[in-house]
């Protein structure tokens, strides 16, 4: 911090200056030394929104009190500060990021001089915060809830890079909701569940320099999705085969919120006998009384993959069996594709 020092001229002589005569009479003027002070800066970095304190801890002259020596601070972003007498501390906050010299003008109002100061470094640095906003997807879908409005649905914020040096680190979501992303970590994961729209939360870090400017997230689109996923079933080469079928395969597409599971029910029957499949034991189970509800174990729940394909493993088909799948694709959001059957006779 520079220290610059000026000593005003007395009354009498910038009278005979302003009147443009300067006579042999007038009396010299003796050359007095010029006010020394020491000041000091408790951090040169900062965020921005965040203060810096300048302190004084000496300050001298050499013939009048300390006391009556003016003292203006310039912060370097056009902003000054005269202090008042008695004063030795004084705070200012940065609200944009830059570089910054602080300079104390000091002024003992007698004459011109120079002095020197100590300051360990003249410039505050000032940065945006720190940290990348991000999201594990910028966009996520949603459903309508049937009451003219939409279901909420969770996305995850995946903030990175967030400094050691802040203390917390805090997201409003704008819907009157915060939440603490970290406490002396570097990266977070935190779900939030929003409505349909677009989101833009805001980020604050701070610590003992005090709280920094919020910082826009990366932007969030939620959008709506009331589209069936598609399902489609895949035969193997030899269907009429019973040692062909080693499993029941399908497909499941959605270009929105995506296909999530597949769910399927599989019955075999001939002429005298029924059977449901049971994907738990992996066994054809007779069906004694038909109007009696299928275990759970008749349904098989399956992921569908990212490459939109789903199988579950399946065996025993034996000659002579018609064979009926029954199969339906849930999306990510809800949405249910309409329940399809496959068909095969098992011919040998």
């Amino acid at each position: 911090m520079k220290l610059v020092y000026r000593r005003a001229l007395p009354g009498l002589c910038a009278a005979v200056l302003a009147a443009g005569v300067i006579g042999a009479g007038t009396p010299a003027l003796a050359a007095g030394a010029a006010p020394t002070g020491t000041f000091t800066l408790n951090t040169t970095s900062l965020w921005s929104g965040q203060t810096v304190t300048l302190t004084q801890t000496a300050l001298d002259d050499d013939d009048i009190p300390p006391a009556e020596i003016s003292r203006k601070i310039r912060w370097g972003d056009g902003v000054e500060t005269t202090a008042v007498a008695g004063e030795t501390s004084w705070k200012h906050q940065y609200n944009g990021s830059g570089s910054y010299d602080v300079v104390v003008e000091l002024n003992d109002g007698t004459v011109p001089g120079t002095g020197t100061g100590t300051v360990p470094s003249p410039t505050v640095k000032v940065v945006d915060g720190p940290g990348t906003l991000g999201w594990q997807k910028n966009t996520v879908y949603t459903t309508s809830d049937g009451l003219g409005g939409t279901y909420l649905t969770e996305a995850v914020f995946t903030p990175s890079n967030l400094p050691l040096s802040a203390d917390e680190a805090w997201t409003d979501w704008g819907d009157g909701e915060l939440s603490l992303l970290k406490q002396d970590a570097t990266s977070t994961t935190v779900p939030h569940y929003f409505g349909s729209g677009r989101f833009i939360p805001r980020v604050q870090l701070s610590n003992e320099y005090g709280q920094a400017t919020p910082q826009d997230a990366q932007v969030l689109n939620v959008n709506i999705d009331d589209t069936p996923p598609s399902s489609g079933f895949t035969f193997p080469p030899s269907a009429g085969k019973g040692s062909s079928w080693k499993a029941f395969k399908g497909t499941g597409r959605d270009s929105q919120s995506g296909a999530d599971i597949a769910q399927v029910i599989a019955f075999k029957y001939n002429a005298s006998s029924d059977y449901y499949y049971n994907f738990t034991s992996k066994k054809w189970v007779k069906i004694t009384n038909p109007a009696a509800d299928l275990p759970d174990a008749a349904a098989a729940i399956t992921p569908v993959t990212s490459s939109g394909t789903w199988s579950v493993p399946a065996s025993g088909l034996s000659k002579g069996y018609h064979l009926e799948v029954y199969y339906w694709v849930f999306d990510k959001v809800g949405n249910v594709s309409p329940m399809k059957i496959a068909t095969a006779f098992i011919s040998s």
